[in-house]
């Protein structure tokens, strides 16, 4: 079985503070809770060995600081910037490692989620949680079994999303 982390990239600046949507970087509590993000990963036990991540400058700075801890092997890839679901599970299939962590975008991060979840059959509130809305930060873990999603058999293992009042 192979490990999928789907990660949102972290709080942006807003688009005007930046001189392009791909320059824009994180704000301070983006910043925070990448790092909140990636100590929860460690908690959950997940150690991903090869991060898949937007080009993008918020998708860069939250992977550098959600998992800087971890050993792993980081590829940016243009193709991740605004990638539809479908385009984000090819990546995760072309790749060989055993534990992938890919930080990108919602729509398309949010909707391969509730994707796996819903061929999961997770009924857990955790999974409601995260069914249509996938904030800023978090991330959510699957224990993947094949290659073709709808013959995954996809398990939710682990999750977190920033705590906010």
């Amino acid at each position: 079985m192979r490990t999928l982390i789907l990660m949102r990239h972290a709080k942006a600046v807003r688009p005007h503070e930046a001189e392009s949507d791909k320059a824009r970087g994180l704000t301070g509590r983006g910043r925070r809770e990448s790092a909140e993000a990636g100590e929860a990963m460690v908690q959950a036990g997940l150690a991903p060995t090869l991060a898949l991540v937007s080009a993008a400058q918020r998708t860069r700075e939250t992977a550098e600081h959600g998992l800087g801890g971890f050993k792993l092997e980081t590829q940016f890839d243009e193709a991740l910037y605004h990638a539809a679901p479908e385009s984000i599970w090819d990546a995760f299939t072309a790749c060989d490692a055993e534990s992938v962590v890919i930080v990108g975008h919602n729509p398309g991060i949010g909707e391969l989620v509730s994707m796996l979840l819903r061929e999961s059959h997770d009924g857990s509130r955790l999974a409601r949680d995260f069914d249509g809305h996938f904030p800023t930060a978090a991330w959510a873990a699957f224990e993947i079994r094949g290659g073709l999603m709808h013959a995954a058999g996809p398990r939710m293992i682990a999750a977190w999303k920033p705590d906010r009042d």
